[in-house]
């Protein structure tokens, strides 16, 4: 049996493709999450199965620390009578320090470099990683090359392939179709990347589109310290509301005319799919971002000046880039050779 661990939003489209087909095969898997952002929604939204197991702890470091193990304690108990052979996630660390107690074999899916690499390369057995990320890049951010299997293609493309546009969307969250649609989505002000330069960017941003009547503003907010950050911080005119509900996030990005966020999945999804694409986010920069920049699908802002430079259009036709046709199957046999092999990779 495989166990799959969704500690964050993103991975609920990503995993979802994965499950489908491992349903197909008649393969047995586990499914663990945590309830933080909207991964609970998503969850029920895609009507998957799950058990839920612990919260985020917050901004508080010590917090952060008592509540990684006390989550990893949670999962052990979880898995102590069920027959798992893998352990699968995408960072979550809390898997990696349940399977490494349980003497289970794990894999970690990364697509930002500039994370923990010295806790991943100790708890991980593998660490997957997309071709386009360099060795070099992965050497100086402190990864262990022998770790490091590649996959074909970004991870967003694992559910992209199935993804076909709904040309009533618009209608189910109040947007008429000629109005100029602005997704932002917030930084993650209590994640372990944030930095506070993207909550100028994001202030900003919001303050200059919204005196154009013919944008419409839609804030997508991981937590309640976001949207409690905008309404300190903004005067909304009529045209600005928060997202109320959860909603198929790739169905809100090919309609959407402009995408600016802080968060590295999001501006990923919306890049392929074709939206104009903006990145707030300040931290190190991904190297699969600086990609997107340089074949003309996302730019990053790096002054208040870049902000004033957009201009939003209305964009009704879209062109998705989609390379990795066979992605999934690559994943789910690797996964399965590794769990048949008692973690050895052959």
């Amino acid at each position: 049996m495989i166990w799959f661990d969704l500690d964050n939003s993103p991975h609920v489209p990503l995993f979802n493709p994965i499950f489908k087909e491992l349903d197909k095969r008649d393969i047995k898997y586990f499914i663990t999450a945590r309830d933080f952002a909207q991964t609970k929604e998503l969850l029920n939204l895609f009507e998957i199965d799950h058990t839920l197991i612990g919260r985020h702890a917050g901004k508080n470091k010590f917090k952060k620390i008592i509540n990684l193990f006390e989550r990893a304690f949670k999962l052990k108990k979880a898995i102590k009578h069920k027959q798992i052979n893998l352990g699968v996630s995408h960072g979550s660390r809390t898997q990696l320090i349940a399977a490494k107690k349980s003497k289970i074999p794990s894999i970690l899916m990364l697509d930002y470099e500039y994370t923990e690499s010295k806790i991943f390369n100790y708890l991980a057995n593998y660490i997957l990683i997309p071709k386009f990320i360099p060795n070099h890049r992965l050497v100086n951010a402190g990864f262990k090359i022998n770790k490091i299997i590649r996959y074909n293609g970004f991870k967003e493309e694992i559910y992209l392939k199935f993804f076909k546009p709904d040309e009533s969307f618009r209608k189910t969250i109040n947007i008429k179709d000629d109005d100029i649609l602005i997704v932002v989505r917030p930084p993650s002000m209590i994640g372990n990347y944030h930095d506070n330069r993207s909550e100028k960017f994001l202030i900003n941003a919001i303050n200059y589109l919204q005196h154009s009547k013919e944008n419409q503003i839609l804030i997508v907010n991981r937590t309640k310290t976001e949207k409690e950050f905008i309404k300190r911080n903004i005067e909304f005119s009529e045209n600005v509301r928060f997202l109320d509900k959860p909603v198929d996030g790739l169905q809100l990005l090919y309609t959407a005319d402009v995408s600016i966020s802080g968060g590295g999945t999001m501006n990923r999804e919306s890049a392929l799919l074709g939206t104009k694409t903006y990145s707030i986010f300040t931290g190190a920069r991904p190297f699969l971002d600086e990609f997107l920049e340089n074949i003309g699908r996302l730019k990053f802002i790096n002054s208040i000046d870049d902000i004033y430079k957009i201009e939003p259009t209305r964009i009704r036709e879209k062109k998705i880039l989609l390379n990795a046709e066979n992605l999934i199957d690559e994943l789910i046999n690797l996964f399965l050779d590794i769990s048949n092999k008692k973690g050895k990779l052959t």
